[in-house]
């Protein structure tokens, strides 16, 4: 099918955002060939990769309802198995960030998805928090591979002598092509039973969707490209540690899909862009660094519970409202009753 076709099959609102997709997309393949400097370069790679975690981490949490607190433990599980594998058995990266999110996806889907689909509620965010905090002291037993708490350095990178414009086009790949699967899965039907249980369970039920089903199935895509994104970021940067599973990164983490908007396809884009720049100015303010994001947070869910997309969307209504009472006649002959501009006989 070509492109022309595509773009005759969709209505205009999404032949507009097609087109944004298409134009930064294009703009961040040009960036490097603009100025762009190694440190720039260096923090728009961790941006691409923050950006698939956190949209799949919304997936969880905003689409389907489920509120997990663990994502950061299926990053970190992604990143130590991909590395682990690599340097211990002398594997390619190319192909241990697969054996890294497949691992992810199992380990996950089996210590997680099986028990806490059975849970509802706060009871869920425990669990999978519990989770994500018993990974350090995983890694500190299994020092002997994992570096334990000095973390894992001398990682394989994906090419000999990696520079940083080559990291940063090898996780903007990554990144396009997460978010155009994660694009297709919540505009189809998968998608549309993930929301349908988030919003009306027993309506959906109702309808033959499985909560069981459709549960372990976002929490394999969660994790399985979580743990990819895990990957990703090991061998671009050549070295891991546990302060991977630190409060400053699941706070920044978390502030990316909040603040941007959960359940929408674009909160945590535009939540992951704010955080990631952001946090790197606002490491002059040293510890108060946590404040700030922990006052986000709170700060966002009190005042705007949609983030910035409820932002975006109140704006657009008044431009659109504003646009549409100009466009307005104020006059308008259509109105006017048949006969009403012929004069009357019986009149003097």
């Amino acid at each position: 099918m070509t492109a022309s076709r595509i773009t005759e099959r969709l209505p205009t609102s999404g032949r507009t955002q097609l087109l944004l997709a298409i134009i930064a997309v294009a703009l961040f393949a040009a960036w490097p060939y603009l100025g762009a400097s190694r440190y720039m370069l260096h923090l728009a790679g961790l941006f691409f990769i923050w950006v698939v975690v956190a949209s799949y981490w919304n997936l969880l949490n905003g689409y389907a309802g489920i509120l997990s607190l663990g994502n950061l433990g299926f990053f970190a599980v992604g990143a130590y198995v991909s590395s682990v594998a690599a340097v211990e058995l002398g594997l390619s990266p190319w192909l241990t960030v697969w054996i890294g999110g497949t691992a992810t996806m199992i380990v996950v889907t089996v210590l997680l998805g099986l028990p806490v689909l059975r849970l509802r509620g706060i009871y869920i965010a425990l669990l999978t928090l519990v989770f994500a905090d018993a990974l350090p002291s995983i890694i500190s037993i299994l020092r002997e591979w994992t570096g334990g708490g000095l973390g894992l350095l001398g990682i394989p990178m994906f090419l000999p002598n990696l520079e940083k414009w080559q990291a940063y086009y090898i996780t903007l790949v990554f990144a396009v092509v997460s978010l155009v699967v994660l694009y297709r899965i919540v505009h189809g039907t998968t998608g549309m039973a993930f929301v349908a249980l988030r919003d009306s369970e027993d309506f959906a039920v109702a309808l033959g969707v499985s909560r069981f089903h459709q549960g372990l199935k976002v929490f394999a895509i969660s994790a399985f490209v979580t743990g990819l994104a895990g990957g990703f970021f090991a061998h671009t940067l050549g070295q891991i540690s546990p302060g991977m599973l630190g409060i400053d990164q699941f706070l920044m983490v978390l502030a990316m899909w909040l603040l941007g908007g959960a359940g929408t396809f674009l909160g945590p884009i535009l939540g992951a862009g704010i955080i990631t720049f952001g946090n790197e100015y606002l490491r002059v303010a040293g510890s108060l660094r946590l404040g700030v994001l922990g006052g986000l947070i709170v700060l966002t869910v009190l005042f705007f519970p949609g983030g910035i997309m409820q932002i975006v969307d109140r704006v657009s209504g008044w431009i659109s409202g504003r646009r549409a009472g100009r466009a307005a006649s104020p006059y308008d002959p259509a109105a006017e009753p048949p006969g009403a501009d012929v004069p009357r006989t019986d009149q003097a």
